[in-house]
């Protein structure tokens, strides 16, 4: 991991940090506003490239995450904490909640909902992180009720269509922009009134807009499947489980198995499932011990028991051998 910390002081203080990643765990570990409890696993393969840059302000957060291979992310976001960003790829959809992820689609994160976001190949999305009460009381008007502002948030939809999103979008890149190049200016107590006013209308204006469901949704029946699958995997991390196990377990045939994963996550039940099992055990290897432990060790306990089939597979998604990945992480 690459590592970059600046902070800016004045009426209060702007703290910029970014990082470049050669790894999904440390992609996923790079939040620094709040302990969201990220997971995310590389589904397509190829060695992984991301970053993430974060500029604090008093309030709100402004987040760019970008990334260049196919991530499956899960998580949520603290207790009182919102998160609204845009998708900047120019290709190729993403899936969020239940619902197809076009470019310039907007994704709606609340403290109340597990999400669950699949990117595309190529990831750019800049958004904001905040909380009601923080950004209501920067406003400085008591006619402004910090409440209704998070009820509306917790009923508004999840995902909001292409078509709502543009100045939403123009805003979080504007203010990122500024927070780059001259974040002395977003320090100004009327630069930063005038910041959480304009930030504060476009978010309801936007979940205002995105109320007439005209985004694309996945199947809610496919999509059931593939939470209790993922519920399945999550419960059994080192089980060597196999599509007949899945099957069994959600109570669905091989053919219904193979349309929900195709649909949500763009590849067969096998490749995910191959894709899950490799993140862990990669993950594994990461966090054990080498006088305890040893790569055959960790294979073993995770069900790979073809040790040339496991260091092949595992080079074609992640672009090493699993002997490379603790040396990665003590260079790191």
């Amino acid at each position: 991991m690459n590592l970059i910390m600046e902070s800016v002081m004045g009426h209060g203080a702007v703290h910029r940090r970014v990082s470049h990643n050669a790894d999904v765990d440390q992609q996923a570990s790079s939040l620094t506003y709040a302990r969201w409890g990220q997971r995310y696993d590389q589904l397509s393969a190829g060695r992984f490239t991301g970053s993430l840059q974060e500029i604090q302000l008093p309030a709100l957060t402004l987040i760019r995450e970008t990334s260049n291979r196919v991530i499956l992310q899960k998580g949520c976001t603290p207790s009182g904490v919102f998160a609204i960003g845009a998708v900047l790829s120019p290709a190729d959809h993403g899936y969020h909640c239940g619902d197809i992820m076009r470019p310039r689609s907007a994704a709606l994160l609340d403290p109340r909902t597990e999400f669950e976001i699949r990117t595309p190949e190529v990831f750019d999305l800049v958004a904001a992180v905040f909380s009601p009460r923080e950004l209501c009381a920067g406003l400085d008007d008591p006619q402004v009720d910090y409440r209704e502002l998070e009820q509306d948030l917790l009923r508004s939809a999840k995902t909001i269509d292409p078509s709502h999103t543009g100045a939403l979008a123009d805003f979080l890149l504007r203010a990122f922009h500024i927070g780059q190049e001259a974040p002395e200016h977003l320090l100004q107590p009327s630069n930063l009134r005038q910041l959480a006013e304009e930030f504060y209308a476009l978010i309801n204006e936007t979940i205002s807009a995105g109320q007439g469901g005209d985004v694309a949704a996945i199947c809610p029946n496919r999509e059931r499947i593939v939470r209790r699958v993922r519920s399945y995997l999550d419960a059994h991390p080192e089980s060597a489980l196999s599509i007949t196990d899945i099957c069994d377990e959600v109570g669905v045939t091989r053919r219904t198995l193979q349309n929900a994963i195709l649909e949500v996550f763009g590849i067969s039940p096998q490749h995910y499932l191959k894709a899950i099992r490799l993140n862990g055990f990669r993950r594994a290897l990461k966090a054990r011990d080498p006088l305890r432990e040893s790569i055959g060790d960790v294979a073993a306990r995770w069900g790979f028991w073809h040790l040339s089939q496991l260091a092949q597979d595992y080079r074609r998604l992640f672009g090493e051998l699993p002997s490379q990945t603790p040396l990665q992480r003590l260079h790191s």
